[in-house]
């Protein structure tokens, strides 16, 4: 006599932040490229004003992974190259191999992540998560060739983007007579190089091609996932930590479900409903277990009798946003490290 399957709740997660320490197309900038790091904390803040500041139509927050391929090939990296760094070089937040290990026995679990797609396998690999399970960005660098003449004119354009000082974004700015005149001028030099200059070579082609899951299709993604598996808003809970993950905690958060900030940033603290601020992901797991049992309303009893004097903060931001912020904010350096720490 068969039985009905059991009614399994959907823990969907961002991959960088809530289970890794890196950022994988960051530390690709720094390892390929020259003063890569700044050449890569230069494009995230352009993303950073595309996305939240200018709303460039057709431009989602994490699209910084559009722009940087281009350099990679400029600067010699191949899909070998990129497989061969992201596997020895993924470091997982503490015990999120345990979660991930737990996770099927509760939930089903997928992860949506920004992250390139060798990244992602790699991440796979070490933890015996499914790889059919998550949804991230399409790379495939060894599909383009750039002639010595444009290689050599994008190496140029490193060197010159690394001579502007770096884009500052005022707290409260909501357009782009918001920057400062030397910001300004960054901005105009980049929306030059990216959307005009790049237009009909290989590189304005990489630009069309590559689609980051990020921002909006982060948002689709889920959707699609929680079409797929019949559920309804209220089965969903969703940890992410950045940018790219606040149209998707403000969705679940409408929807009724459990929009988790782990160590987030400001943008994932004004989307999501929960804050965690903790240096290993044991508390997700703790969550994980309640809305397994009873759904959100589990969760949030959970959350409201977490214990005062823990070292873990875990709470609901609209009772004490200001130092769930400040919590989050200080274990998200301890956790990734203050230049990471600060991308958008």
């Amino acid at each position: 006599m068969s039985g009905t399957p059991p009614f399994r709740r959907l823990y969907v997660t961002d991959c960088e932040g809530p289970l890794s320490r890196n950022d994988n197309a960051q530390e690709l900038a720094e390892h390929f490229i020259p003063q890569g790091a700044g050449l890569f904390a230069q494009l995230s803040r352009y993303d950073d004003v595309l996305a939240d500041i200018a709303r460039r139509p057709g431009y989602n927050a994490g699209d910084t992974l559009r722009l940087l391929p281009p350099f990679l090939i400029a600067y010699g990296a191949t899909d070998a190259r990129v497989l061969e760094f992201s596997s020895r070089t993924v470091f997982m937040v503490p015990h999120a191999r345990d979660l991930l290990a737990a996770l099927p026995g509760l939930l089903d679990p997928y992860i949506i992540s920004t992250s390139y797609t060798p990244y992602v396998q790699a991440l796979c690999e070490i933890t015996g998560f499914p790889f059919e399970r998550c949804h991230c960005t399409t790379l495939s660098l060894d599909a383009w060739r750039l002639d010595d003449r444009e290689a050599s004119l994008l190496r140029t354009w490193a060197e010159r983007i690394l001579r502007r000082p770096l884009i500052e974004i005022p707290p409260e700015a909501s357009s782009l007579a918001d920057l400062d005149p030397v910001a300004r001028a960054t901005v105009a030099e980049l929306d030059a190089l990216f959307w005009e200059q790049m237009s009909g070579t290989v590189s304005g082609e990489m630009l069309a091609a590559v689609r980051p899951i990020g921002g909006g299709m982060k948002l689709a993604a889920l959707e699609d996932i929680v079409a797929a598996a019949g559920r309804a808003g209220t089965d969903v809970l969703y940890v992410g930590d950045s940018i790219t993950d606040a149209p998707t905690l403000a969705a679940v958060r409408g929807w009724g479900g459990i929009a988790v900030s782990f160590n987030g940033n400001g943008y994932a603290l004004a989307a999501a409903e929960v804050a965690v601020a903790a240096t290993d992901a044991l508390p997700m797991l703790e969550l994980a277990r309640a809305f397994a049992a009873g759904g959100p309303a589990a969760v949030r009893a959970k959350v409201h009798d977490w214990p005062p004097g823990s070292p873990v903060r875990v709470g609901l931001l609209e009772s004490d946003r200001e130092c769930l912020t400040a919590a989050s904010l200080a274990a998200r350096t301890a956790v990734r490290g203050e230049h990471i720490a600060r991308l958008g």
